[in-house]
C-alpha cells in the first residue's frame, strides 16, 4: 500500500535526492527529511511518520543512538538502517534495538523498495525499554561511538585485504574513505612501478552512483607532495586544489591526503574533499583516513602481486618468507587497532562506573 509518509534521516543531500526521486515518490510515498540525527529524532517524535529510513553514520546523533532513544520511549515506528559494507555486525546490533531491516550501501532502488515494503508489512509492537542506564552521559556515548567506528574500520580493513582484484579493492577503499571522513569526493591515486608518478585510479563524487575506475595519469601537486614525503597533509581553510576541482566539476573545500604506505614504500595516495563552504576536516578525520590507508596499502600491494602472477610473463612469485612477513604486517595493523579499541572500552567502563558512584 502506497501513500505512507517516510522520513529520511541522512546528511548527504545526494542520497536524499536518490531515495526521494528514485524510490519513494515514484511509488506513491510521501517524503519528509532531516539532515542530522537530533533533528531526525525530533521529527519522528513530533510528526510520527509511517516509516523511517536512517543512516548509521551522522552528525550529532548516529543511527544507533536514535534507535536507542526510540526504544527508551517505546516508539512503534519501523526503521530501516542504511549502513556500509563491513559494518553489517553493527547493523545486527540495530536489529536488536528494534530496526525492521538494514540495507548496505551502495544499494539499488529495487533493493530499498523491497526493504520498505517488507518493513511496512511487518510492523510490530515496540520492544521493551533497553536495560541500560537512562542517564548515559554524552562522553560515554562518544567513547562508545569511537569504539564502534574503530571496530567498523577494523572489519572494513580486513575485508579490503581479502580482495585480490584491483578494481574491487579501489572501489571499496573509496567507499570506505567517504564513510569514515564524511567526504563528498574521494580520489585514489596509485604510484607507478618506479614510485615517482601517480595515476588517478578511482574516484567518486556526490553525483556518482558508483565508484568510477579511471586509471588516468594526473599531475596533482598535493598528491605528489604526499607521494614524495610519505606523510599526510591537510590544506588550510583558505587553500584548495585546482586539479581536483577540475576533476570534480565543482569548487571544493580544502582537501586532505594520506599516503598508502607499507614496508617503507608509498604505493599510492588517498585524497578526500568536501564541498566548498562545508565544515573543514578536523584532525580526527585525518586520523581515520590514515588508519584506513594502512589497510588500503596492503590490499593494493596484494592485488598488484595477484595481477603480476596472472600476466603472461609473471614476475617471480613471493617466497614463503615474504608472504610470512606480509601476514605479520597485517596482524600488526589489526593488533594496533584492537589495542586502541580495548583502551576505549576500558575508558567507557571507567566513565560509567564513576557516574554510578556519583
Amino acid at each position: 500500500m502506497a501513500g505512507e509518509t517516510v522520513l529520511i534521516i541522512e546528511d548527504r543531500r545526494e542520497h536524499i535526492v536518490f531515495l526521494a526521486n528514485q524510490v519513494l515518490k515514484p511509488n506513491g510515498y510521501q517524503v519528509m527529511t532531516a539532515m542530522d540525527g537530533q533533528r531526525g529524532l525530533k521529527r519522528i517524535l513530533s510528526d510520527k511518520p509511517d516509516l523511517v529510513i536512517l543512516d548509521l553514520n551522522m552528525p550529532k546523533m548516529d543511527g544507533l543512538e536514535i534507535l536507542t532513544a526510540l526504544r527508551e520511549r517505546q516508539v512503534n515506528i519501523p526503521v530501516i538502517l542504511m549502513t556500509f559494507y563491513g559494518s553489517e555486525q553493527v547493523a545486527q546490533q540495530a536489529i536488536k534495538l528494534g530496526a525492521a531491516a538494514y540495507v548496505v550501501k551502495p544499494f539499488t532502488a529495487a533493493e530499498m523498495l523491497k526493504a520498505i515494503q517488507k518493513a511496512l508489512a511487518g510492523r510490530q509492537p515496540a520492544p521493551p525499554p533497553a536495560p541500560e542506564a537512562e542517564d548515559t552521559i554524552p562522553l560515554t556515548r562518544q567513547v562508545e561511538r569511537w569504539v564502534r567506528d574503530m571496530n567498523i574500520l577494523n572489519r572494513v580493513g580486513k575485508a579490503l585485504v581479502g580482495h585480490l582484484d584491483m578494481g574491487r579493492v579501489c572501489s571499496r577503499a573509496v567507499e570506505a574513505a567517504i564513510y569514515v571522513t564524511r567526504a563528498d569526493h574521494v580520489f585514489l591515486f596509485l604510484a607507478d612501478g618506479e614510485g615517482t608518478n601517480l595515476r588517478l585510479y578511482a574516484t567518486r563524487g556526490p553525483d556518482d552512483r558508483h565508484v568510477r575506475i579511471l586509471d588516468q595519469a594526473i599531475d596533482d601537486d598535493l598528491a605528489m607532495q604526499v607521494l614524495r614525503s610519505g606523510k599526510a597533509m591537510m590544506l588550510s581553510r583558505s587553500q584548495t586544489d585546482p586539479v581536483l576541482t577540475d576533476i570534480a566539476g565543482e569548487i571544493l573545500g580544502p582537501p586532505m591526503a594520506v599516503p598508502l604506505r607499507w614496508q617503507n614504500k608509498t604505493w599510492g595516495v588517498l585524497v578526500a574533499a568536501r564541498h566548498a563552504g562545508e565544515p573543514a576536516f578536523a584532525e580526527a578525520d585525518l586520523a581515520w583516513l590514515t588508519g584506513l590507508a594502512e589497510y588500503v596499502a596492503i590490499a593494493v600491494r596484494n592485488a598488484q602481486v595477484c595481477q603480476q602472477r596472472t600476466q603472461p610473463a609473471p614476475a617471480p612469485c613471493p617466497d614463503e618468507a615474504t608472504i610470512k612477513l606480509w601476514l605479520q604486517e597485517v596482524e600488526q595493523v589489526v593488533g594496533q587497532l584492537q589495542a586502541v579499541t580495548t583502551a576505549l572500552q576500558e575508558l567507557a567502563a571507567q566513565i560509567a562506573a564513576s557516574k554510578a558512584k556519583g
